[in-house]
């Protein structure tokens, strides 16, 4: 981060230009190996300073155009929402319904059709400027 401060000015112009431009592709992400409780070990991406102030500016864009569209029951990577929200919310309906439906979505985000979700991104950002950020 001090690197990238250093010429913030230049960095930040960069950035604009590349992505304004459509040209920006984010370079590869280090991998960092977390420690597991089991004893094993899970990948870590860290992406670049410069690759995170673009996803910054990515969400600042996407985010409030497509945060009413999701499901009032969804509470991943979403603001102002988190794990403890949603286990709040399956205590209380505990008490209405003798149910349960237990799902496994481990990988899910690797599995994926990019082309549908592109698809549905296409729908809601209407400014073709903007398009050039993906």
């Amino acid at each position: 981060m001090a690197d990238f401060e250093q010429n913030l000015g230049r960095n930040l112009y960069k950035l604009w230009n590349r992505m304004s431009l459509g040209s920006y592709f984010p370079p590869p992400v280090m991998r960092v190996d977390i420690q597991k409780k089991d004893g094993g070990t899970r990948p870590l991406g860290v992406p670049t300073v410069a690759d995170r102030v673009t996803q910054t500016v990515a969400k600042m864009i996407v985010e409030p155009v497509v945060e009413p569209v999701f499901h009032e029951n969804s509470y991943g990577y979403r603001p102002n929402r988190t794990a403890h929200h949603a286990l709040a919310v399956a205590r209380k309906r505990c008490w209405y319904r003798d149910w349960v439906i237990d799902l496994d979505i481990k990988g899910f985000f690797d599995n994926l059709d990019h082309r549908l979700v592109m698809r549905a991104v296409e729908h809601h950002i209407k400014d073709r400027w903007e398009w050039k950020f993906f």
